[in-house]
């Protein structure tokens, strides 16, 4: 019996531990279910963050992401216009703030708004046209037409400084697909419309919502073209609530408007119309904010938004308007752990080391594809070498024939390759230039000389060259050229060139100006060379030109319509790594030049003349040295009157006139110290002094201290839109004195 109520205790004891486990899994899986709905119904909002543009101002993005960091607030969605979205998007890649600060610390933002700033790029022969002085900017010129340029600047410089920026990202072209989904925001230039990127190569939309019209060419997208964001919605805090931001954090660094004292010129009004149409529709976007976004507007009025050297106050600026910011902004804070989970969450998709596995030229102009390829040096399956690339691009672009070199990154079947763009130059395969030139000096009056040179750059694919050259003023004159390289590296050259020239000199008498005298020459210049690295060039030659010498003006002399004829062979060593040759600052200009005239050719008479010249420049801060030094010898001493070396002006035995001593032989040793005022990126202004020794002489014997004149000079400068220009009092030890007026090239001569 005992037996029997043992079993049946065991049988209820047992049916109960069974009910007892299926009601725990009954509550353990209810308990699941409504934590699973706690947790959807409190999940976090989504957090956009919108970043206007407002050009160098927009450097303070880079600080308000600092702060935004530092309190571990999660962005979700990234739209930006102009600056904001070259900061956004390099965010959207997953570059950290230090990382974006350090990029934009490693550009010269004071020549990456002129293309044409890093002279050593350019191929030689661009260097020797600076001595041409054709100094108005060119002129495209067609069937059709005269054609002017898309803008000021073609943005070269700025599209190479993006590419460094962004290179990281470029294997990603869908921006829902970066570590941050992103949108940049350009202005359809037709109709006026927002036009949303969000797709394609990210540093070519950064450039086309940058794109200031008239400042910088539209960008081509999707077949739209594009300017500038800020025109169309600087804040567009409408896209980034279209992406699915609950919360806005929106950052404001487009300038305020000016007040009425401080619009005194047509720049300051221009200016003021663009930023009442920017300020319009981005005050129409912050109304839409609402109680629980964000808005940071970072201060420092006083900076203006093409003060891109200010970059470390701007950045500041953005911290210290985030800071202020700071009850609002821990409103969205996660704690550390959840921070941490979600920045871990994130896709890594910046490949700041990418092997590149094959290289790709798009080449859009005339010239040979080869000539592009033997210009880059990038290795196959090594990293990506940032530096050298953009030096063999600058190269490229130096070639004076694309309207800009860029590159991008592409994979094929898991392999990273590099593509290089090289844009043609639509508007200018045939252009115009113009030069204007003016010398006045006491005591002899202005002499002025309107220049017009037509080129035609692409004759072949090999980069062969027509150029033709009228001179109308004091000097006038006329020339046709053929230039030809002969290999795919464009180092061997041949060229024939013939024209009409003339130079004017005075003649000067016990110090007075007794009379003005002209050299005219029709003649003829055949050549072939070698170019050494951009820099040097060797050359040799054959000069033919019938000549007549005849007074202008004055006393005529007794060599006065007489004509003479040269005919000499030549070689020619000339080096130019300078950086600029208005007011130089760094590098050396040099040359040595043999010259062998004989009667056998057709010459008047034989001799042997050798020129030598060396100079360079060297800066500190805003503190320059230019030194100098020239000899000029003939030989025998037998050079005929038209071939004396005629030397004179300021910087050339400052207080003498242009041209005004001649002889058999020329030296000069001087040095001349400038510093640069102010602050002004686009007009450079300067002022210094010069010491001066030397003079012309007839014998090796007249060569010593007691036949040596010293000068010197003071002056101010400017490097202007029509080029350097120069005011200037010098003074010698002979007792001459004058003063200088210049616009045109005077510290270097070719």
């Amino acid at each position: 019996m005992f037996l029997r109520k043992c079993s049946a205790l065991k049988i209820i004891l047992s049916l109960l531990l069974t009910l007892s486990c299926f009601y725990k899994v009954a509550i353990s899986a209810d308990l699941k279910n409504n934590t699973q709905t706690a947790s959807s119904t409190t999940e976090r909002p989504k957090i956009g963050l919108v970043l206007s543009g407002g050009g160098a101002r927009g450097f303070a993005h880079i600080g308000v992401l600092k702060v935004l960091e530092e309190n571990n607030i999660p962005i979700d969605y990234i739209v930006g216009t102009s600056m904001g979205s070259i900061v956004g998007g390099l965010y959207a890649i997953g570059l950290s703030p230090e990382e974006i600060e350090r990029g934009v610390d490693g550009i010269a933002w004071n020549k990456v708004f002129n293309d044409f700033a890093y002279r050593e790029y350019k191929v030689f022969r661009r260097k020797k046209d600076d001595f041409d002085f054709f100094n108005i900017h060119r002129v495209g010129l067609n069937s059709k037409g005269f054609r002017l340029s898309p803008g000021l600047i073609e943005g070269q410089q700025i599209e190479l400084a993006l590419d460094r920026l962004a290179y990281p990202g470029f294997h990603i072209s869908d921006y829902d697909n970066l570590r941050i989904p992103f949108r940049a925001v350009a202005t359809n230039i037709e109709n006026g419309d927002p036009f949303i990127i969000k797709n394609g190569n990210i540093a070519r939309a950064m450039r086309a919502s940058m794109s200031i019209p008239g400042a910088l060419p539209p960008i081509t997208i999707d077949n739209t073209l594009l300017v500038d964001g800020g025109i169309a919605n600087n804040v567009p805090i409408d896209i980034v609530r279209d992406m699915g931001a609950d919360i806005v954090i929106a950052v404001d660094v487009s300038a305020p408007l000016a007040e009425k004292k401080d619009i005194k010129s047509a720049v300051d009004v221009t200016a003021q119309l663009t930023t009442i149409l920017t300020r319009r529709i981005a005050d129409i976007q912050l109304k839409t904010l609402k109680a629980n976004d964000v808005l940071i507007v970072p201060g420092e009025l006083e900076i203006s938004s093409s003060d891109f050297d200010k970059y470390p106050e701007l950045i500041k600026a953005g911290e210290t308007a985030a800071t202020e910011q700071l009850d609002a902004i821990r409103k969205l804070s996660m704690s550390y752990d959840a921070y941490s989970d979600f920045v871990a969450s994130l896709p890594v998709v910046a490949n700041r080391d990418p092997v590149i596995y094959f290289i790709e030229i798009k080449n859009e102009t005339g010239l040979n594809d080869d000539i592009m390829k033997v210009r880059i040096h990038q290795k196959i399956g090594e990293p990506l070498d940032v530096q050298q690339l953009e030096e063999d691009l600058s190269y490229i672009y130096g070639l004076d024939h694309s309207s800009s070199v860029v590159y991008s990154l592409e994979q094929r079947d898991g392999k990273t390759g590099l593509i290089v763009y090289v844009r043609d130059r639509e508007w200018a395969h045939s252009y115009v230039q113009f030069g204007l030139s003016i010398k006045s000096e006491s005591n002899i009056g202005s002499f002025t000389n309107f220049d017009v040179a037509y080129t035609k750059n692409n004759l072949n694919s090999m980069a062969g060259e027509f150029r033709a050259t009228l001179g109308l003023g004091s000097e006038p004159e006329l020339s046709a050229e053929i230039y030809q390289p002969l290999n795919m590296a464009l180092d061997l050259f041949v060229s024939a060139k013939t024209g009409f020239h003339s130079t004017i000199f005075p003649n000067v008498v016990n110090n007075d100006v007794d009379s003005i005298q002209r050299f005219q020459r029709k003649y003829i210049d055949l050549s072939a060379g070698k170019i050494f690295k951009q820099t040097t060039e060797l050359s040799l030659g054959l000069f033919r030109a019938d000549g007549n010498t005849n007074t202008i003006s004055g006393v005529d002399q007794a060599f006065g319509l007489s004509e003479f004829e040269e005919a000499y062979i030549y070689t020619r060593v000339f080096h130019d790594s300078l950086d600029n040759l208005s007011f130089p600052n760094s590098g050396i200009f040099g040359g040595a030049t043999y010259r062998s005239s004989k009667k056998d050719l057709g010459a008047d008479s034989d001799y042997e003349q050798v020129q030598l010249q060396l100079s360079g420049a060297g800066t500190y801060k805003r503190y320059t040295v230019f030194s100098r030094a020239i000899l000029d010898t003939t030989i025998d001493e037998n050079a005929p009157y038209n071939a004396l070396f005629r030397r004179g002006g300021w910087l050339e035995l400052s207080g003498t006139l242009e041209r005004e001593r001649f002889g058999q032989h020329f030296g000069l040793i001087e040095a001349a110290f400038y510093r640069r005022l102010g602050n002004i990126t686009f007009l450079p202004i300067y002022t210094g002094f010069s010491l001066e020794a030397g003079n012309v002489w007839n014998r090796y014997d007249d060569i010593n201290a007691d036949n040596t004149t010293t000068a010197g000079s003071i002056f101010i400068g400017a490097d202007t839109f029509l080029g350097p220009l120069y005011l200037a009092f010098g003074a010698n030890d002979d007792g001459e004195t004058a003063l200088y007026f210049n616009l045109g090239q005077t510290f270097l001569k070719d």
